[in-house]
């Protein structure tokens, strides 16, 4: 009966603040619906400048080509390298295309195209891959040009055409998906746990909780409770408007995402309860919770392959509980992996919730 009364003043105390309840639902709304347009490594109205010093046909063809991809804004074509380049400089061109004067010669007799290609690296993620989408233009001009004049199968560049699995078109927002909710759900379970504790002490009512003979494991698992019911809407809400809003669904067992959430709760919602136990006030609290909710976002693979990271970094992403949880849950998503082939994300997550939930079982101190 204890438990089921502290139960019931942890609900009571969440509904009753104004802005919790609020947040639990707009903030996973707005997640799913603004982020993935605004995060995304698709890059398109990328102003092109042409210099032509070929003017024929076939130079025409080209630019047709390039600028029919939709990536590109064809601002002007000129005879005039450096007013090309005046144009980068006053950042009204993000790219240049150089056709040579003698390219259609040189595609007669089959030679190296004399095409140049200059880019904005200021924004470098920007830059590469305009360049990756002018290059492929102009591979796709000459291989068309090349089997139209009916050269054999043998002289043309070697033809690649690879299969996708799981994201077949590429499409960055449902990579995403997955990735947000992770996002929304490890954001919220983090913060709220930090600032319950805290704002009891800061309000009083921390005492008359310290003079009861409450355990303090049953304490602990009170607070947490609540929030595993709040992740538990976050992800029915986020799978539910990735379903309506963008068509996806998840390829696995939704059943499966919902265990792995409430694995990751132990360690987000026991991380929450112990900076609280060690904050004064909601100000402390808030900035130490931050300062580590950024760290595991970064690297955790969300936003960058790990495998790209320096050595000394991958060893550290294993003491980071977001890596697995993304993992998973991106498995589960996009891919339709089973408990079998999570495992050791499984046992990532209940070793480090473990150890929190125990520190902060043990840190917690009644005090009259």
């Amino acid at each position: 009966m204890t438990l089921w009364y502290l139960l019931e003043k942890e609900f009571k105390q969440f509904f009753r603040d104004p802005g919790l309840p609020k947040m639990a639902i707009a903030f996973p709304v707005l997640m799913m619906l603004v982020f993935p347009f605004a995060v995304s490594m698709e890059i398109r109205n990328i102003n092109l400048v042409v210099v032509d010093e070929n003017r024929t046909e076939v130079s025409s063809e080209l630019i047709q080509t390039c600028t029919a991809s939709g990536y590109f804004n064809l601002v002007e074509v000129s005879s005039n390298p450096e007013r090309a380049m005046d144009l980068m400089d006053r950042n009204r061109a993000d790219a240049i295309l150089t056709i040579g004067s003698d390219l259609d010669r040189k595609l007669g007799r089959g030679e190296d195209l004399p095409v140049g290609i200059k880019v904005n690296t200021i924004n470098g993620t920007k830059g590469s891959i305009g360049a990756g989408y002018l290059t492929s233009s102009v591979r796709q001009f000459y291989a068309r040009k090349k089997a139209g004049q009916g050269e054999s199968a043998a002289s043309l560049s070697l033809d690649v055409s690879p299969k996708y699995y799981f994201n077949p078109f590429l499409d960055y927002k449902k990579f995403m998906v997955p990735a947000l909710i992770v996002i929304a759900i490890t954001m919220l379970t983090g913060f709220f746990p930090a600032l319950n504790i805290v704002s009891e002490k800061e309000r009083g009512t921390i005492e008359q909780i310290n003079v009861t003979p409450v355990r303090r494991s049953a304490f602990i698992l009170c607070k947490m409770i609540p929030y595993w019911l709040v992740a538990f809407f976050v992800l029915s809400a986020c799978l539910l408007i990735a379903w309506l809003v963008y068509g996806y669904s998840c390829a696995g067992s939704v059943g499966l995402m919902y265990l792995f959430t409430a694995f990751n709760i132990m360690v987000t919602a026991g991380m929450g309860l112990l900076i609280s136990n060690y904050s004064d006030n909601a100000q402390q609290a808030m900035f130490i919770t931050w300062f580590f909710m950024m760290v595991f976002m970064l690297v955790s693979g969300i936003f960058t392959p790990i495998a790209s990271m320096p050595s000394w970094a991958k060893v550290l992403t294993y003491l980071n509980p977001m890596r697995y949880y993304a993992d998973a849950m991106r498995a589960i998503y996009m891919k339709g992996s089973t408990f079998l082939d999570l495992w050791k994300d499984a046992l990532g997550l209940l070793t480090i919730g473990s150890v929190m939930i125990t520190w902060a079982i043990l840190s917690y101190r009644k005090t009259n």
